[in-house]
């Protein structure tokens, strides 16, 4: 792939996630750490993206959401997992390594569709569940199995600031945790019920069949 081919994907990318970390970008396009720096200094010098720690993210907007009214795309998607439409609060976005994206109607959902796709999976951005901004999946704190269930169950809601995330908890109990510690939440509640996956789930997605 030519560096020009490399750098109009990897924009795109970022419209589509917001952020991606370097070792993502080393992994979906199975270049060297020091050819992705030299993309990413060309392109912050061209202003098409921004320089973070550990990996580049896209232009930020206004909005604070993913770019073109995507919302209003995503909005007429249905769930992955349970078919349900998405809500902005509870929103999470999965992009596969074909370039593909999924959603899901909330972080249980989210959480659930990384256990059943893998390493398919590249990244994720997830909606703080007190201001709707998308935020890194990877880098959220959740709070699990609290006694605010807006979607499915057991609850699981994502937060982009700890501080809020533990008056959260305070408020409304759970557990609070990391990325990992959601997945082994998840994986731990299923194979107790359901080892092919959530029951709640898949009934509410043969309700819609």
């Amino acid at each position: 792939m030519k560096s020009t081919e490399r750098r109009e994907k990897l924009v795109s990318w970022l419209e589509k996630v917001g952020t991606l970390s370097l070792s993502e970008m080393v992994d979906y396009f199975g270049v060297s750490k020091m050819t992705i720096h030299r993309d990413l200094d060309w392109l912050v010098q061209n202003k098409a993206l921004k320089r973070i720690h550990g990996g580049a993210a896209c232009i930020e907007r206004p909005s604070g959401q993913l770019p073109d009214n995507s919302f209003d795309r995503l909005s007429l998607l249905k769930c992955l997992i349970c078919n349900r439409p998405p809500s902005q609060q509870l929103l999470y976005t999965i992009t596969l390594r074909n370039g593909e994206q999924k959603v899901a109607c909330c972080p249980h959902c989210g959480i659930s569709a990384h256990l059943m796709l893998g390493d398919q999976v590249v990244t994720a951005l997830t909606a703080d569940f007190l201001s709707g901004r998308l935020h890194s999946a990877q880098h959220s704190y959740y709070v699990m199995e609290g006694v605010v269930a807006y979607c499915c169950k057991p609850s699981i809601l994502t937060f982009d600031d700890e501080e809020m995330a533990l008056r959260f908890q305070k408020g409304f109990g759970g557990t609070l945790g990391r990325f990992n510690d959601a997945i082994a939440f998840l994986k731990k509640d299923m194979s107790l019920h359901n080892p092919e996956g959530c029951p709640h789930c898949s009934s509410l997605s043969r309700k819609e069949e």
